[in-house]
């Protein structure tokens, strides 16, 4: 009784971060101020009744509320913890083991991620400092593109492994409904 409190606050952080996120838009404008002038957090805004983690009053009744009415009806239909552990286990693994890894190097890998960029000068540095000075001239953009083979294979191995996990996790979905929620 006392640890559902504790349970439903970072459900409810979760939930509050998710429906704020808003995809950035780039502005090819010359104007455009670089990475490092930007700040990492946004200027405080002066909100009427607002809670010390950032949310409205309403917004948190409505949040909370949301969400004790949906575990509310979970727990009265539910009969069996093996159904919903079923579900957990089929989206949850699927996700953390195939999609997100992929996603996530894709995303990282991507030539206009400001940190792929990040990396690849940290590549250079690193063989600026070893000494190779037959990375110069013609030699140089050969070794350069085979380095870049690589990288693009990986990345498109990560993609397929996304591709993988959703087609897995569909599976698996598909299985739990047939076989662990149909009546025996």
């Amino acid at each position: 009784m006392f640890s559902y409190p504790l349970q439903v606050h970072p459900c409810r952080a979760s939930v509050d971060a998710v429906l704020k996120w808003r995809p950035k838009r780039r502005s090819d404008s010359p104007g455009r101020s670089s990475p490092r002038s930007t700040p990492l957090l946004p200027s405080p805004k002066p909100v009427a009744q607002v809670r010390p983690d950032g949310i409205g009053d309403t917004r948190f009744a409505a949040i909370t509320t949301v969400i004790i009415v949906l575990s509310y009806i979970v727990a009265m239909t539910v009969s069996s913890l093996e159904k919903v552990l079923a579900y957990v286990g089929s989206t949850g693994s699927t996700s953390i083991s195939f999609i997100l890894p992929g996603l996530f190097y894709y995303k990282i890998s991507s030539p206009d991620s400001p940190l792929h960029q990040k990396l690849m000068k940290e590549d250079d540095d690193e063989s600026d400092e070893s000494g190779d000075d037959e990375a110069g001239g013609l030699l140089g953009s050969r070794v350069f593109k085979r380095a870049m083979r690589p990288r693009q294979l990986l990345r498109r191995l990560s993609l397929a492994l996304a591709i993988y996990g959703v087609i897995v996790m569909i599976t698996c979905l598909v299985t739990n409904t047939l076989f662990v929620v149909a009546p025996h």
